[in-house]
């Protein structure tokens, strides 16, 4: 039961649901559609409004948090990200934004912006699809990259540099920076998951693999050996942020070579979002962050 004060909503998230054939890893070909996955787990979640915590989560403490953050791009120069012209004024000018705000938030100075994914989200609650584990806003919990994939992602970015950097074993992480485009969020908003309270939480024990074949995503991610979803947990808390505004971004660790800090996220559905909730548009710029101190 949530404390006085707190406000809640309920919904329903995906999670890991286990393999038809008993294997403990999935795949999904993306070309054909086969998968021996299940359908993902429907959990009924109770979800509390970090605007009413007191404290609120915070990057340094939790890996995730609401800052307040203006940007000079428009909705229409957002929405246009998926042209090349749209894309490449994105990556010189918002790109800028996101490292500067990542610094401010994580006090790294080793901020790399390298990627961003532009979505728009007006599913009902109940479409949830095996083969859509990993695609688009979905109502699936999940972490961007675990400890093999997020050496790998970190060295396709940054080369000979990374090799240096996690050979010094300092701490690194994705650091994602999710902000509405166009109005207050109200459908399908993005839900973390707090797992301090669950005793030995890591990325082998609480996520399982799927391996994917013939992904269309390699294009706009890069190679990623596999998907890592999340494992549901009784003793997981669930946070989220009511209407989140076009002057406020979710700053969070979507990996972490810290996984005390990692969150595990994913779009949830809000019994509490009207009927005719606005379709929901996002924009989410991942960085690679090193930690020297």
């Amino acid at each position: 039961m949530a404390a006085a004060g707190v406000a809640t909503t309920t919904g329903l998230m995906g999670m890991w649901n286990g393999t038809k054939d008993g294997r403990p890893e999935g795949y999904i070909d993306w070309a054909s559609g086969k998968t021996n996955v299940h359908d993902p787990l429907e959990v009924r979640i109770e979800v509390q409004d970090m605007r009413t915590l007191d404290p609120q989560p915070n990057y340094e403490s939790n890996g995730y948090g609401i800052v307040k953050h203006k940007s000079s791009l428009t909705p229409e120069q957002f929405l246009a990200g998926n042209d090349p012209e749209g894309k490449k004024y994105i990556e010189d000018v918002y790109f800028k934004e996101v490292a500067e705000l990542v610094r401010q938030v994580t006090g790294s100075e080793t901020v790399v912006p390298y990627v961003f994914r532009i979505r728009q989200n007006s599913m009902r609650a109940g479409e949830f699809a095996a083969n859509r584990l990993s695609h688009a806003a979905l109502p699936v919990a999940h972490v961007d990259r675990d400890a093999v994939t997020g050496e790998d992602g970190v060295r396709e970015v940054l080369g000979e540099v990374a090799d240096e950097r996690i050979a010094r074993g300092r701490r690194y992480a994705q650091v994602n920076v999710w902000r509405t485009v166009d109005r207050p969020v109200q459908k399908w908003p993005l839900c973390f998951i707090d797992h301090s309270a669950v005793p030995g939480w890591g990325y082998d024990s609480h996520l399982a693999r799927v391996y994917p074949a013939n992904d269309p995503r390699i294009a706009i991610r890069g190679e990623k050996k596999h998907d890592s979803v999340v494992k549901y947990d009784p003793g997981y808390k669930y946070h989220y942020v009511s209407r989140l505004d076009v002057d406020e971004a979710l700053v969070f660790s979507s990996f972490d070579s810290d996984v005390t800090k990692v969150t595990p996220h994913g779009a949830f559905w809000d019994d509490a979002s009207p009927d005719d909730a606005p379709t929901r548009r996002s924009i989410e710029v991942r960085c690679w962050v090193f930690f020297d101190d």
